[in-house]
């Protein structure tokens, strides 16, 4: 299988790095989302943008995704 176009590969941690903020030195904080979640994520998000009326289980992962994506912010 190839690689995903952009991908940057960093030394393993000892610990699974679950998904949400991570920092890497000083550079600024970014949100991180483990694959499994990310492809859920995904494809919600495809069929959040086909389907209407919103199903409500897709919203609240719609909702976890944008909170996730805000657990980066530097206060």
């Amino acid at each position: 299988m190839a690689d995903p176009e952009g991908l940057r590969r960093f030394p393993g941690v000892d610990d699974r790095v679950e998904t949400g903020p991570i920092q890497f030195g000083d550079d600024w904080p970014g949100a991180f989302i483990r694959g499994d979640n990310a492809f859920h994520f995904g494809i919600t998000l495809q069929r959040l943008l086909k389907e209407w009326p919103v199903d409500p289980m897709d919203q609240a992962i719609v909702d976890g995704l944008a909170k996730t994506l805000m657990s980066s912010r530097v206060k």
